[in-house]
């Protein structure tokens, strides 16, 4: 290994070497005319987290420059190799240095750099996305330009992969004078060495440089989206954008996936359980269903004869506040309830089956018009309020926005199965994704400063927010929040032609049941099929095998299946092999933790991951310990964070337990 330290580093290759050329029509402002050394380059650190005061300290840095490895033991030598650096670029010089979650490593330098407000650029409390050091060194964060692991983004770019941690024991005490062996070196440095090659390809893949590369993964789509988005008619998509009051509305109806486990089969180990998903579930909705496409009209003192001609007669997209008073479901062997208590208001008696209303005296609630089609159809009630009521036209989403879904449809469909193309589908398959999760982003989300060593939200007018977004945006907010409740509706069928004694869990796109080989998603299948040939949702592979959206896919029956409700369950595949999905526990490590005790069997409340519960970050930012002496040495305690292993106990609420315990608990409210 030909590993450099700051004194053996050829400097040289900073000096010599050119800036990267800015791209025609990219030549920056007059306040950042910085020009970017063509070097690729890595920081990382390796740090030791003491139990023992509860702090973590750094023990070795590595830094890639090109093709040379840098190494050093101390935040002393950090600051040195990096003056040295600047002292050989000219005033608007700079080198970008990537860092593979930047956030971690920003908590222990701004521990040893005093790092001026502009100089830190946040999109949250403690992820950073940006920062610079000595007016010449800029960090960027891989992990967030990418949105993987530093291992899966390497192993997908085939490069060099980072070394597996399991043999690199993280629990040891090392200190910046503790010798590595020749392994744990080779581990070290590995990282940097395998984010530099895996960046050089990614850059080439999107023909990108460090002038034209996005801060973060979305940003490839939200680029090639606005490009095309120019071509769709400038005033009619502003006339669609929504003021504060109608954003606020649309804000409170916003729903993601529905994700339930049937009360009547929680915890229960279920034999024959299948599972079918749909594909391409929110590309789907986004190139076949309907969206508001006109201005918003108020309606004023809004009657539920005239909401019920809206909806049902006219067919306008809608958005609504509404109470509704003695509500319940109608079929009380329904086993998932639409509506989630945390999106209601002003809520009284009531009871919620894991955080759904199964009942209420009482309840407020903002909704699109596809939401409350799905609430009449589950619940009954003695009457509804409407407080609050807009709508406006239906249409297809702007054709050039549809051109950008049915490219990456096809992208990723031709490079299917394709061998030495995997890399180039999981990329489009991810575009492909990241359409709906550009058109939810807040327009009104706050910025935040770095002030005096703390992250501080920027005390900024919402509306004043959404004024500006406005004026620049180039999708409409709406386009998100209906692109989630088409997805719900669909969803919803699929349970419907599960049928309710049958149902066992649903996720997002995907529904389980007990499969006694009564259930088809032909005639689904069939109609979502003409749909997407229709309006576009076809994707074909090198081979000419033609794929479509929203078509019902099956996954796999299951030989044992239990659940504890939302992302909480076990089965056991064809193969008799056990899987787990707990959220916030290790899939692999904890099926494997969980076959060593007793399997499936053990699923239940109560039963603790040690070994995959994961881990905790503690932030001390202004440390308690500032100094340690150990070994005869003294060593300074700065800013951290310490990782620590946590636990994860399976477990249900109390009111959750009422429930599943005797599901027909709350029948008495129906008498």
């Amino acid at each position: 290994m030909d590993i450099k330290n700051i004194d053996t580093f050829n400097y040289q290759v900073i000096s010599e070497t050119g800036c990267q050329k800015r791209p025609k029509g990219n030549q920056g402002t007059k306040q950042n005319r910085r020009k970017y050394k063509n070097l690729f380059c890595a920081f990382d650190i390796e740090t030791t987290n003491d139990l023992s005061i509860n702090q973590a300290y750094m023990y070795i840095w590595q830094c890639q420059i090109e093709d040379q490895t840098v190494v050093g033991r101390t935040w002393l030598e950090w600051l040195t190799f990096c003056e040295r650096i600047c002292s050989r670029l000219t005033e608007d010089e700079y080198i970008m240095m990537y860092v593979h979650n930047l956030s971690f490593e920003f908590t222990f330098l701004k521990g040893i750099y005093s790092f001026d407000p502009a100089e830190v650029f946040a999109i949250d409390r403690r992820k950073v996305l940006k920062c610079e050091m000595m007016e010449h060194i800029e960090f960027r964060c891989s992990y967030l330009l990418t949105n993987m692991s530093l291992l899966a983004f390497t192993k997908r770019m085939g490069v060099i992969e980072k070394l597996s941690g399991e043999e690199f024991n993280y629990k040891l005490i090392r200190y910046p004078w503790t010798e590595l062996t020749p392994k744990e070196l080779e581990y070290c440095i590995t990282d940097v060495i395998s984010l530099v090659e895996a960046l050089k390809v990614y850059f080439s893949i999107e023909h990108d440089n460090f002038y034209t590369i996005p801060f973060t993964s979305t940003g490839f789509v939200r680029r090639d989206v606005k490009r095309a988005m120019r071509r769709f008619n400038r005033k009619e998509l502003e006339s669609m954008q929504p003021d504060y009051e109608i954003f606020s509305i649309l804000r409170e109806a916003f729903r993601g996936g529905n994700t339930h486990c049937n009360r009547y089969y929680t915890g229960q180990i279920l034999d024959n359980v299948s599972s079918y998903d749909r594909v391409s579930s929110y590309p789907d909705v986004q190139i076949n269903e309907l969206f508001p496409m006109s201005p918003w009209i108020k309606e004023d003192a809004p009657t539920v004869e005239r909401v019920t001609r809206i909806i049902y007669k006219q067919h306008r997209a809608c958005i609504m506040r509404c109470g509704f008073s003695g509500i319940r479901l109608k079929n009380p062997l329904w086993g998932c309830p639409y509506i989630p208590k945390h999106k209601c208001r002003n809520l009284t008696r009531h009871d919620n089956d894991n955080g759904r209303i199964l009942d209420a005296d009482y309840l407020e609630i903002s909704l699109t018009d596809i939401d409350f089609k799905i609430i009449c159809e589950e619940y009954e009630f003695e009457s509804i309020t409407f407080y609050d009521f807009y709508h406006c036209r239906y249409g297809k989403l702007p054709k050039p926005l549809r051109e950008e879904v049915q490219k990456y449809f096809q992208l990723k469909s031709e490079l299917k199965g394709v061998i030495g193309s995997e890399l180039y589908y999981q990329l489009s398959k991810a575009k492909l994704n990241s359409v709906y999760g550009m058109s939810v982003t807040n327009p009104c989300r706050v910025s935040i400063d770095y002030i005096n060593d703390a992250f501080v939200e920027r005390d900024e007018d919402e509306r004043e927010l959404l004024e500006a977004s406005n004026h620049k945006a180039f999708l409409v907010y709406a386009w998100g929040i209906w692109t989630t409740s088409h997805a719900r509706a669909e969803l919803e069928k699929m349970m419907n032609i599960v049928g309710p004694e049958r149902f066992v869990y649903c996720d997002t796109d995907s529904v389980k049941f007990i499969d006694d080989g009564k259930v088809s998603f032909i005639k689904y299948n069939k109609s979502r099929k003409t749909d997407s040939i229709k309006n576009g949702g076809v994707g074909t592979d090198r081979t000419g095998k033609r794929y479509y959206l929203g078509l019902c896919d099956y996954e796999g029956t299951y030989k044992k299946f239990v659940s504890l409700g939302a992302k909480k369950y076990c089965y056991i595949d064809s193969n008799n092999k056990l899987h787990i999905t707990v959220a916030g526990v290790g899939k692999s490590i904890g099926a494997d933790e969980l076959a060593s005790r007793g399997g499936i069997e053990s699923f239940k409340e109560g039963f603790t991951f040690y070994k995959a519960g994961g881990t905790e970050s503690v932030y001390n930012d202004a440390p308690e310990v500032k100094r340690l002496s150990v070994e005869n040495h003294s060593l300074d305690i700065t800013s951290n964070v310490l990782i620590k292993d946590s636990t994860y106990t399976l477990g249900i609420t109390g009111e959750y337990r009422k429930i599943i315990n005797n599901p027909q608990i709350w029948l008495e409210y129906f008498i």
